[in-house]
């Protein structure tokens, strides 16, 4: 490979150099990409999601029918807080992020937990109302062989 002229600049490249340098100004964009991602504090409305989401299972009986799942969940949100305070923010966003995933789930257990003592429920009348219509065709067949 030769070298490469510029006719801008009147300078001369060697491939090596240019492939070392676009390597490099890759690295430092990649590492300053990075930097800025992880350095932020996490955004408020991540921690009012996550609040949000913690009064929601509670008010869907998560407390009653998933408290392990919804005390995780809390735990996981006072630890975030925490982590804020002192400054871990990777942590922090970490942890709020967690906190309201294990809200979700604890809300959803409890939602399915409300679901099926609501089917026990009509499972229950529709065999109660079975077994009146069984006994009243027994006592209309036996009344009616009765009468012959």
């Amino acid at each position: 490979m030769g070298t490469i002229f510029d006719s801008e600049s009147g300078m001369m490249w060697h491939p090596k150099v240019l492939r070392t340098r676009g390597v490099i100004c890759i690295l430092i964009l990649f590492a300053l990409q990075t930097i800025g991602c992880t350095t932020g504090k996490p955004p408020p409305e991540l921690f009012s999601r996550a609040e949000l989401t913690l009064r929601t299972a509670a008010e869907a009986r998560a407390d009653e029918l998933a408290p392990m799942d919804l005390q995780r969940a809390r735990d996981k949100f006072d630890a975030a807080k925490k982590a804020m305070a002192a400054g871990k923010y990777d942590e922090a966003r970490r942890l709020a992020e967690v906190a309201q995933v294990e809200a979700e789930l604890a809300e959803a257990k409890a939602d399915a937990e409300i679901t099926r003592m609501a089917a026990d429920g009509l499972r229950q009348r529709v065999d109660a109302l079975r077994q009146d219509i069984e006994r009243s065709a027994t006592r209309g067949s036996s009344a009616a062989s009765a009468k012959e």
